[in-house]
């Protein structure tokens, strides 16, 4: 037999799209420079050497970003 063994989804199944402009948060943001420049430094991505400095500053960058917002989410200044 030639039967589909699943059903066919319904044409309104499928999750709304993003729109284009739609922008990450700053902390985000931070985190995926940082973890792009891991992913993509010979240096960083080398398992025995130490991440280059740039990968010390893009991290320390991202905390300092994601500390500020967990004082503003917490009712502080940020």
């Amino acid at each position: 037999m030639d039967e589909p063994k699943d059903p066919q989804p319904a044409a309104d199944s499928r999750p709304p799209l993003v729109a284009a402009h739609t922008r990450l948060s700053p902390m985000q943001e931070a985190w995926g420079t940082y973890a792009h420049h891991r992913l993509h430094c010979h240096q960083c991505a080398d398992v025995d050497a130490d991440p280059c400095p740039t990968s010390g500053r893009l991290y320390r960058e991202w905390e300092a970003i994601a500390k500020a917002a967990a004082r503003r989410l917490a009712g502080g200044v940020g």
